[in-house]
């Protein structure tokens, strides 16, 4: 059995810029919505762009709060910003029923050594952690520290309520810290740099494999 005809992989392409030329267009209009006073609108449309990127380039998976965490911290260029731990956000996130025995405690005690309200990246985080856990306990969390990521409360605090109850007036305000300096709030005018970074990304790994979102 052969591959794909050159015509069907050129066709193929020929889709797959087309798609990409109309996603810019899309979201090129956005700074003008929020311009004319629209900026629940437009945050709103951006998150929902976001999740669809981010969707895409983890086809077949299916786990969109961490699809779209990933996408924000990988290629938004911010990486720093969206990657950044809250431990008392983390405390709320984890999924503590699927957790290893004595984890809760061993993480509160952890936590309450560190300093208030201050924000960690993810590897100092662990490395500040890891002292007062098992093992277990710590193989079990690495890999689950992402929802403690101000990434994965942009999907909780703006992106859910944005789709399911129709937004919120506001952006997304921290009384974290990080090294001394205030956490930057996220709004429409950080979301919106990092989609268009996104769709930059998606669009250069399709065109570049010839698949959508370079799996398919």
């Amino acid at each position: 059995m052969t591959g794909p005809a050159a015509e069907d992989l050129e066709a193929k392409r020929e889709f797959i810029t087309a798609y990409f030329e109309e996603r810019a267009s899309l979201v090129g209009f956005l700074p003008t919505l929020d311009e004319q006073g629209h900026e629940l609108e437009a945050r709103t449309l951006c998150l929902v762009y976001i999740e669809g990127l981010a969707n895409g380039l983890n086809l077949p998976g299916a786990n969109s709060p961490r699809y779209f965490s990933k996408a924000l911290v990988e290629y938004s260029g911010e990486e720093q910003l969206f990657s950044l731990i809250l431990p008392k956000w983390l405390m709320k996130a984890l999924h503590w029923k699927n957790a290893p025995r004595g984890l809760d405690a061993a993480l509160a005690t952890a936590i309450a050594a560190l300093a208030p309200d201050q924000a960690f990246l993810p590897t100092e985080f662990l490395d500040r952690v890891k002292p007062h856990l098992t093992p277990d306990q710590f193989k079990w969390l690495e890999p689950e520290l992402w929802r403690g990521s101000i990434a994965n409360g942009v999907y909780v605090s703006l992106r859910s309520p944005a789709v399911h109850f129709g937004g919120v007036t506001h952006g997304m305000s921290f009384s974290s810290t990080f090294r001394g300096k205030p956490i930057p709030r996220i709004d429409f005018h950080n979301l919106y740099p990092a989609l268009v970074s996104l769709l930059a990304h998606a669009k250069e790994v399709s065109e570049a494999t010839g698949k959508w979102f370079g799996v398919e």
